[in-house]
């Protein structure tokens, strides 16, 4: 296996393209539909739950340092019970993995290319993403580092430039707020993404400077982003048609123009969208890899990683469309995304205290 090493700053990066790549394209319409003009307000309170599930994740890597996810649940609760729970992180990556490849796949299919079949996105991506695994989580980085100013840019440009239609009637819309309500109905933001990234404990032992401040930083800079993107989505299409559309920040890049002559721009969020899917694709392909390779003392990555493409395209394919994928989304995904995100780290924390306290030591 190898032993890579990350800089701060690339795992920052990682992260930020980690947290934002999906979610750009499928949050914002959920949110104004469920939220109206508050949705943004409910990324604000998402990012800063995110914070601290990091820092618990943070604080368990803490008492292994140098231990990945898969490493600390089998010296935590034994070769048999921690080698069961391996196996469940395992599954959950391949199964991020496979939503993500089926988000890709219903955006292309929809938007860009509606002949082409849905299996053909899935293992062309997969592929190319299943070589960059083999490649390494360094070459990942690498990439990462390279395109994120880019994608900054190439988005927020053309996006200030649609503020010249914001329109502040949006958000008076008469629409009682409950606060409590709202969290319920709105919970799946909870969950998806700042859940997904306890991936990234499978890459700590990878970060030997500034992990807690580039994890940290990476998701908070992502949610402001996000918050901020859902706010002008709002002002600039407004409450009925945002919580209307599947893909409102899509609709916006498509309808914008620049001086009558520059239009369809939605090509420029597409590549966008690509690259930040792809690099979140790699993640979640390499960490699931990783375990595999990890629980199963396998040495060689490309003997899991290319027979895994088909296991994950197959996987993407079982819901039906994107409005059944998303109302599964809405209404079991905190539930599921609860076990491994909450429920399993803080049973992994408890029983090293009690390992501490069997040693006479007194829990960190």
């Amino acid at each position: 296996m190898e032993n890579p090493q990350l800089s701060g700053w690339q795992f920052f990066t990682l992260t930020f393209c980690f947290v934002c790549a999906t979610t750009f394209l499928l949050l914002p319409g959920n949110l104004i539909d469920h939220a109206k003009q508050f949705g943004w307000l409910v990324c604000v309170w998402s990012f800063l739950y995110g914070l601290l599930l990091a820092m618990l994740w943070l604080y368990l890597s803490k008492r292994y340092p140098g231990k990945s996810l898969v490493q600390i649940a089998t010296q935590v609760l034994g070769k048999w019970a921690g080698g069961f729970v391996a196996s469940l992180y395992v599954l959950y990556f391949i199964q991020i993995a496979s939503w993500v490849t089926r988000n890709l796949g219903d955006f292309m299919h929809t938007n860009l290319m509606p002949r082409t079949p849905l299996s053909i996105f899935h293992i062309v991506v997969l592929l190319v993403c299943a070589y960059g695994v083999v490649k390494g989580i360094e070459s990942i980085a690498m990439v990462c580092e390279l395109v994120t100013p880019y994608i900054v840019v190439a988005f927020w440009i053309p996006f200030l430039v649609t503020l010249k239609v914001w329109d502040w009637r949006a958000f008076s819309t008469p629409y009682h707020f409950q606060l409590w309500p709202t969290i319920v109905q709105t919970q799946y933001a909870l969950a998806f993404p700042y859940m997904e990234t306890i991936m990234f404990m499978m890459l700590f032992p990878f970060v030997k400077r500034h992990l807690k401040t580039a994890f940290l930083v990476g998701i908070g800079s992502a949610g402001v982003i996000l918050s901020v993107s859902v706010f002008m989505t709002i002002g600039i299409i407004g409450l009925e048609r945002g919580s209307k559309q599947i893909y409102p920040v899509y609709t916006i890049f498509r309808e914008m123009k620049f001086s009558g002559f520059l239009e369809h721009l939605e090509s420029i969020l597409s590549i966008n969208i690509f690259l930040l899917v792809c690099i979140k694709l790699s993640l979640l392909f390499y960490c699931a890899v990783m375990a595999i390779c990890q629980l199963f003392h396998v040495e060689r990555r490309s003997v899991v990683a290319y027979p895994l493409v088909w296991v994950i395209s197959a996987y993407s394919l079982l819901f039906a469309n994107v409005i059944e994928n998303i109302e599964w989304v809405q209404k079991y995904l905190f539930s599921y995304y609860m076990i491994y995100a909450i429920i399993v780290p803080v049973i992994l924390i408890i029983g090293s205290w009690m390992r501490n306290i069997q040693r006479g030591e007194t829990p960190a």
